[in-house]
């Protein structure tokens, strides 16, 4: 069996009804809560906590695409590897929705968040806008090896802070967890963030074994 091949530069059209559904769903997330609780601290919170429901997804499948693709050889897999440029564009359309909605949550309401929690979130999003900018043919010309390092260490980052972000949530026992989010959520949040990586770390493996013999 032949190997995928890297990634190449090549010229696609957008899918647009990705980004139309990535922006009906992020949108209805922030609508609903304020429609149900009005521009109160639930609606506020409410409309924080669901709008990284739409941006988990997408990034799991951004982040899961090439290993999938390499692992499983199946019409749905390349699809996923063709366009993952556009998924992890999506990603970022979500995921910055979801920072309106928490800095609305903080500006509105007297929560105020760890410094940790600002610096660690605040260097993950400056990777996802830094990544999401340079996801074009230009800038993979332009910054030939960079453009992987990039690329390769803010997937990492990210996936970081999403797993520790949903392990957090495991702390609260029963119910709600630490971060006010029900704690089935962060159970199910982490288990999905360890499988998506030990899926990469299956594919690496394989690859390895492949080069070998």
């Amino acid at each position: 069996m032949t190997s995928i091949p890297a990634e190449r530069p090549t010229r696609r059209r957008y899918p647009l009804w990705l980004i139309i559904a990535t922006a009906a769903a992020s949108l209805a997330t922030v609508a609903v809560p304020y429609l149900l609780f009005g521009l109160t601290e639930e609606g506020y919170k409410l409309a924080a906590r669901y709008t990284v429901r739409v941006s988990f997804p997408l990034f799991l499948l951004t982040y899961m695409a090439r290993p999938l693709a390499q692992l499983w050889r199946r019409d749905e897999t390349r699809w996923l590897l063709r366009n993952r440029r556009y998924l992890g564009l999506s990603f970022a359309l979500a995921h910055t929705v979801h920072l309106a909605a928490l800095t609305a949550f903080f500006v509105f309401t007297p929560a105020t968040p760890a410094m940790a929690t600002v610096i660690g979130g605040g260097l993950g999003y400056a990777l996802m806008f830094a990544m999401a900018a340079t996801s074009n043919d230009a800038s993979v010309r332009a910054l030939g090896r960079n453009w992987n390092r990039l690329h390769t260490a803010g997937m990492h980052y990210l996936w970081f802070i999403f797993a520790f972000s949903y392990y957090g949530r495991l702390s609260g026992g029963r119910g709600e967890g630490a971060a006010g989010d029900l704690m089935e959520v962060g159970l199910a949040g982490f288990t999905l963030s360890m499988a998506a990586l030990a899926l990469r770390l299956a594919a690496a493996w394989h690859r390895r074994r492949k080069r070998a013999a």
